[in-house]
């Protein structure tokens, strides 16, 4: 990589940096290979397993910048399930929610705030392909 220099006096950047495709991105800390690497391990293990994992690789980022970079990841195309687990909790007080799971392979579709019904009964319809729905305790 290298480091060019203006030498107009006028201009406010000093220097300038080449950008390699595929090795540099603009702004970044990090190489896109590394960025994966980050993001995979966020993905598997999440904050301090994911610090700890990455230390071992000689990376060292702090729980709260492997959680950052995991909320960034763009989540999965939603996938129709055909059994529907439904499951409404107390957080606090008068406070509910509703989670949604694919009953086959346990793995979350949504979480959204209260419990109501009416919704519920909308997002089959907005998502055909549901043939079974079950209520109670999932397990995720």
């Amino acid at each position: 990589m290298r480091r060019l220099y203006c030498e107009n006096t006028t201009c406010p950047k000093v220097t300038f940096a080449e950008q390699v495709p595929g090795l540099t991105v603009r702004y970044q800390r990090r190489t896109p290979r590394l960025q994966g690497l980050v993001e995979d391990v966020g993905v598997v293990l999440a904050g301090r397993g994911g610090s700890r994992m990455l230390r071992i690789l000689n990376i060292r980022l702090s729980r709260v910048a492997v959680l950052s970079q995991l909320m960034q990841v763009p989540l999965p195309p939603l996938v129709t399930p055909r059994v529907l687990g439904v499951d409404d909790f107390a957080l606090y007080g008068d406070t509910y929610g509703t989670l949604l799971v694919d009953a086959t392979t346990r793995l979350p579709l949504t979480l959204w705030e209260g419990r109501d019904a009416e919704r519920l009964g909308r997002w089959p319809r907005d998502h055909p392909g549901v043939e079974v729905a079950c209520h109670g305790p999932v397990l995720v």
